[in-house]
C-alpha cells in the first residue's frame, strides 16, 4: 500500500513517490525516488512520517536535518 504513494513536506511541496520499503532492523525504512535528484531514504518513525493517507495515496514527511544530504 505504500509503494507509490506520493511524499510531500510540510508546506505541501511533493518530493517524489516511494519505490521501495527496506527492513533493515529496528524500523522500516522508504524510499523516495526523486527527479533529478537521489533517492531519499525516509525512517519510519514518528518524528519524521507524519501522515499517511492510504485512501488518497499521500504521505507527509518532516525532512529532519541530514535526511537530505
Amino acid at each position: 500500500e505504500i509503494i507509490g504513494c506520493t511524499v510531500i513536506n510540510e508546506e505541501g511541496i511533493e518530493l517524489g513517490k516511494v519505490k521501495e520499503v527496506l527492513s533493515p532492523g529496528a524500523n522500516d525504512v522508504w524510499v523516495v525516488q526523486r527527479e533529478g535528484k537521489r533517492d531519499l531514504l525516509l525512517p519510519y518513525i514518528d518524528p519524521v512520517i507524519l501522515d499517511v493517507d492510504i485512501r488518497n495515496k499521500v504521505i507527509t514527511a518532516h525532512i529532519m536535518e541530514g535526511l537530505d544530504e
